[in-house]
């Protein structure tokens, strides 16, 4: 079990690409979840926390579309280190407000959405550049793994520091050593080498045909903007509801880490024994175990069930998400544009994913009056009906793919 087959061994830029992410990562994880939570008890105004959120989704996807062209013609390598520095900024002026961010918190989302935009969008092409057809699946496995060890150890970190210190000034140190990993961080791209690129041309162009002659890439878009539904409102909402309950951020803290250990322990079984054969199996695991977690709120709405709801959530995320990308990324050579049009394909995935969030985020608006709404349950239950229909667009009665010796897709048109 311990012996890596020579095919799925990473190469050297693969690994700099995943240590440098963990230390960016580390860095988000200490903040995010602490900054929604200092919003909310800045204010106690669920309505400003979604719209925070919603207001840095849309600018990430509005970002994310209009950089395309600058990232392949300047080099993806270029906007992943603008987007760490971006960061570094955005945390930096949080140091400098303090309070007053509640004055400025709309440019606050915006400046939020564009450097995580330009992170994004140059990181998951980086991904697919360092990566084989054959490994790609672990190397997925292993970035989600780095992503949830560094989101259990970054909250957990910063829950103890904030505990420490009465009113804000635990936040604020804790921003204050986002700011220093993120500065480490961008010392550390420096790292990564920039890829030869002699196909600098923008083919964007050809979407509507592409679209048009391809009705499992067409459908894909469709397949992100649902997927992309729940992780809106579950960016916020749980960290709200827990500290609600226990009003206490280090408790916050450690129901992460039970969260996060279930997801790195998910996250391990996937990238040692999924086969890119078995997505649609996956898919459809993951929507059941999607309406299983949201079950138990329609019961009541307490700290059992929304701890229940986040343990199951957090155990088929993972696998939907990299059974996802996976097909996403593979189906990409495929395309008759081939590689040519991988950043084209990762903007569009990058774009469309961030509108799923932000329309979540309406949708729950819609509905959602406050943290006590006994709408939520509900919500959140038929957006997990919803992922249903995930399955169904990766494969469907006009095409259908399979898999050849080399471990790539195949997509057939009939």
């Amino acid at each position: 079990m311990l012996r890596i087959e020579k095919e799925k061994r990473l190469n050297q830029q693969a690994v700099i690409s995943l240590v440098n992410h963990a230390i960016y990562q580390f860095g988000n994880s200490m903040s995010l979840i602490f900054l929604n939570i200092y919003l909310w008890r800045l204010t106690n105004s669920l309505f400003i926390n979604a719209v925070f959120n919603l207001v840095a989704l849309l600018a990430q996807a509005i970002t994310t579309f209009s950089i395309g062209k600058f990232a392949k013609r300047k080099g993806k390598l270029l906007a992943y280190r603008l987007g760490i520095f971006i960061t570094a900024l955005f945390y930096l002026f949080i140091l400098l407000a303090q309070e007053e961010i509640v004055t400025f918190y709309i440019g606050f989302a915006i400046m939020k959405g564009i450097s995580q935009a330009l992170y994004w969008l140059g990181y998951f092409t980086i991904v697919h550049e360092v990566s084989t057809d054959q490994n790609r699946l672990r190397v997925l496995g292993l970035n989600t793994i780095v992503m949830n060890g560094t989101n259990l150890s970054g909250p957990a970190i910063a829950g103890f520091i904030i505990g420490l210190y009465s009113g804000f000034q635990g936040y604020m140190i804790v921003f204050g050593a986002a700011f220093v990993m993120f500065a480490i961080a961008a010392i550390g791209s420096m790292k990564l080498k920039k890829e030869e690129n002699h196909h600098t041309s923008y083919y964007m162009k050809y979407l509507p045909l592409i679209l048009k002659r391809e009705p499992v890439f067409k459908k894909s878009m469709v397949g992100w903007f649902i997927l992309g539904f729940p992780h809106g409102i579950l960016s916020f909402i749980p960290s709200i509801l827990l500290y609600e309950i226990f009003l206490k951020e280090q408790t916050v803290a450690n129901l992460n880490i039970l969260f996060l250990s279930l997801s790195i322990i998910s996250s391990y079984f996937i990238s040692r024994f999924a086969q890119s054969e078995g997505t649609v199996k996956y898919l459809l695991l993951s929507a059941a175990g999607f309406t299983l977690s949201s079950v138990f709120l329609l019961a009541d709405l307490s700290a059992l069930t929304v701890i229940l709801f986040m343990s199951i959530y957090s155990i088929f995320k993972p696998l939907q998400g990299n059974a996802y990308e996976a097909f996403y990324y593979n189906m990409i050579g495929q395309l008759p544009l081939k590689s040519n049009f991988r950043t084209e394909a990762v903007v569009l995935r990058e774009t469309i994913i961030n509108l799923g969030r932000g329309f979540g985020i309406i949708i729950f608006l819609t509905f959602v009056n406050g943290i006590e709404a006994e709408s939520i349950p509900f919500v959140l239950f038929a957006i997990a009906v919803v992922q249903w229909l995930i399955p169904y667009l990766v494969v469907n009665k006009h095409s259908f793919i399979t898999k050849n010796s080399s471990g790539r897709y195949n997509h057939n048109l009939r």
